[in-house]
């Protein structure tokens, strides 16, 4: 089925199924609580709902909503023309990533010159990277299927196949989410750069400054989370304007050259993905770090989380929101995990399955996030 941000409009019928007493403005990046002062858990639904329906597109954003968000998570990238886009990858990403004759393109081969190594390339020329393409050339690709013989693919067996889809912008998505939910649901904002590899993307500050301007003319800075493994955005952000709330990412990738290298005896090494500051300044506290470097919001991979990281991050006035990596753990949820997290009073948990979040949340007595029903978007 083909798929346009104009079909989709015309169609949606919304109404809400749950009455809320808090508006997404009234939570952005602040500590979570209901009037009586129990906290309870925000949903975040990672790239729309990844494990239903393609990630970062349109029909994924619908699907998130229909289940049931307070956030919807999106990763941006930005074109050779300068326009925003929603997408999770520098380059285009061979397990996802289809041409108009329906082939997946090939990877570790430049897709339009054929030469059998792209890493040996110029990257300044290289054609798969986002940067080195215009929007309307990305509108060629179709990023609506998984490539069935991907490792990817085993992740997310029941995601939803579709044609027609597209990499849209980021404020078409803005628009398709206001649309259907109002204010009553959040955006949260990756920027996607590696430091290691300046020259596979725009600057930080050209970056923030463009995504900055998105948003003020959308109007929804006091809607957005905005965060980054690369913390140098973030600056940059802050520097355009300190209100908007900034969510520095974590994880458990201590390997050299990772993001989360920050215990390398080297500086250089250690400061790679934070600006240059080190956490060996900080008393080795992460929660420490965020909150003098300007962040309202600390963002760990699950595994990393210690309820005593969690405890400090609260008694420095950090709202905490966990996240899960499928391509590590082997699954899109475990429930386990997710468990912990939600008795230990994290305040957001960022899922590709927000419907199970939903449900566990339910089960425990707890507020539900809104949920809207996104009549058929296209022809079967």
């Amino acid at each position: 089925m083909k798929v346009s941000l104009a079909a989709i409009l015309c169609l949606i019928g919304i109404w809400a199924l749950f009455s809320q007493t808090a508006a997404a403005v009234g939570f952005v990046g602040q500590i979570t609580s209901d009037i009586d002062g129990k906290k309870w858990v925000q949903v975040y639904a990672h790239r729309g709902a990844r494990s239903y329906a393609p990630e970062n597109t349109i029909p994924g954003y619908a699907v998130g909503l229909s289940t049931g968000t307070d956030w919807v998570d999106m990763d941006i990238g930005m074109t050779a023309d300068g326009q925003i886009v929603v997408t999770h990858d520098i380059w285009l990403n061979p397990d996802i990533v289809r041409r108009a004759d329906g082939k997946f393109i090939a990877a570790g081969k430049d897709e339009l010159t054929g030469n059998a190594s792209g890493r040996q390339l110029d990257w300044q020329l290289h054609p798969f990277l986002i940067k080195n393409l215009t929007y309307a050339r990305l509108t060629a690709y179709d990023v609506g299927r998984i490539n069935p013989s991907s490792p990817y693919r085993q992740l997310f067996p029941a995601q939803y196949g579709m044609d027609g889809v597209h990499i849209p912008l980021l404020a078409d998505v803005i628009r398709f989410v206001r649309q259907v939910a109002g204010d009553q649901v959040g955006f949260q904002i990756e920027f996607k750069t590696d430091p290691a590899h300046p020259d596979w993307t725009v600057s930080p500050r050209e970056f923030a400054v463009a995504l900055y301007e998105v948003l003020k003319r959308e109007e929804v800075l006091d809607q957005c989370e905005i965060q980054s493994f690369d913390w140098r955005c973030l600056y940059e952000l802050q520097k355009i304007d300190p209100a908007v709330a900034t969510a520095y990412l974590t994880s458990t990738d201590n390997q050299p050259g990772g993001v989360d290298d920050f215990y390398s005896g080297n500086r250089v090494q250690a400061g790679l993905w934070t600006g240059g500051f080190c956490l060996a300044d900080y008393n080795y506290s992460i929660p420490q770090m965020v909150k003098s470097l300007g962040g309202r919001c600390w963002e760990p991979e699950d595994r990393q989380l210690t309820m005593e990281a969690l405890y400090e991050a609260h008694a420095l006035g950090l709202k905490v929101v966990v996240w899960s990596w499928p391509e590590k753990s082997g699954n899109d949820f475990d429930p386990q995990m997710i468990g912990k997290l939600i008795d230990w009073g994290v305040d957001g948990i960022i899922t590709d399955d927000p419907a199970r979040l939903v449900a566990m949340l339910a089960a425990r007595g707890h507020r539900l996030p809104p949920r809207f029903v996104v009549r058929p978007y296209g022809d079967e």
